[in-house]
């Protein structure tokens, strides 16, 4: 495992996703990136644009961060690094994840639903990147990931048996069922629910990025269970490419 990118409001639900992600690491050493987004102050003044990006907490997040850290000093193999990253596009984050070594990115309802263009944009940009994205749910408490369900797209040719040694360098876990994505919700409940099924696994492809789009529900909002998402060309095999 690589070190592992938070997109994150500093809400309490990152705090579960910092937990995940040492379990993730399996014991290894990894650093953590919290990355802050923020867009660029609009303006000449030296002296505004220092007021604005030095914005500081709240409690709440303040709070959020001491949980976070503290978490993390009880962990004999992990760091913890706060990347406050102002604006943001596609050649910007290839050179994030290259110089943080990015192995999985962890996006948590929080940053999702975040009410800021910034972040909305940072989701399609993160989406479009090539490295393994978690996406976790409202009710999610950090678990040991172990029977997975492969959601299939209509038009993906992999099968689960395609993905099985990809996923083994992320997590620690057996796909025990494929299904597809055409299936409807109380099938997928049902299976879910007969296989002890605690993650689901889909594939993605690259979207034309749009400052507003209206995304439809996604598969941890609808079944209630986090998402592994990998991106649809897993050719690379083990190797990471942003």
């Amino acid at each position: 495992m690589k070190n592992i990118l938070i997109p994150s409001t500093l809400q309490n639900d990152t705090i579960n996703a910092v937990k995940t992600a040492i379990k993730s690491s399996n014991g290894d050493q990894c650093q953590l990136i919290l990355m802050l987004l923020a867009d660029i102050p609009d303006t000449f003044s030296s002296a505004s644009l220092l007021r604005n990006i030095n914005e500081g907490l709240s409690t709440t997040q303040e709070n959020v961060l001491l949980m976070c850290r503290q978490i993390i000093l009880e962990s004999k193999n992990c760091n913890l690094k706060i990347h406050h990253q102002y604006g943001i596009s596609s050649p910007v984050f290839k050179n994030i994840m290259k110089h943080f070594a990015i192995g999985l990115t962890i996006i948590t309802p929080s940053f999702k639903s975040s009410k800021k263009k910034i972040n909305s944009f940072g989701i399609q940009i993160i989406s479009n990147s090539k490295c393994p994205i978690l996406h976790t749910n409202a009710n999610f408490e950090e678990v040991i990931f172990s029977q997975a369900l492969y959601i299939k797209n209509s038009d993906s040719s992999l099968h689960a048996e395609d993905l099985q040694a990809y996923v083994n360098t992320i997590f620690s876990l057996k796909i025990v069922s494929e299904t597809k994505t055409s299936e409807t919700e109380p099938f997928l409940t049902d299976t879910i629910s007969k296989n002890n099924i605690n993650i689901l696994i889909e594939t993605r492809k690259p979207k034309k990025l749009k400052l507003l789009r209206k995304e439809k529900a996604a598969l941890n909002e609808m079944l209630g269970l986090p998402v592994l998402s990998l991106y649809e060309d897993i050719s690379y095999k083990n190797q990471i490419i942003f």
